[in-house]
């Protein structure tokens, strides 16, 4: 059996990443709406797009690009919500 390259451990730890934070969810472990499930979400994208540097896939990549934008987008809106709402009660 041949050893696991740098780039399928990459891609293993986050499909790992993905069915963990996803599992989380649904055991009622993670708040879909919190931080955590979006970071979880989020790094477990960019390793398996790390993981496609050794066999590219065009509709994975942009699944993952994709899942990492929303990602970002979606902690950016938390964000915001939390800055209006302390300067709401401010």
């Amino acid at each position: 059996m041949e050893s696991l390259s740098l780039m399928q451990f990459f891609g293993l730890a986050g499909f790992v990443g993905y069915l963990g934070g996803f599992a989380g969810l649904q055991a009622g472990w993670i708040d879909g709406n919190g931080k955590s499930y979006s970071l979880i979400n989020i790094i477990s994208a960019f390793l398996v797009l790390l993981s496609l540097m050794e066999h590219f896939n065009l509709a994975s990549a942009l699944i993952q690009v994709s899942w990492i934008i929303i990602g970002v987008a979606g902690l950016a809106i938390r964000v915001f919500r939390v800055r209006q709402k302390n300067i709401a009660s401010a």
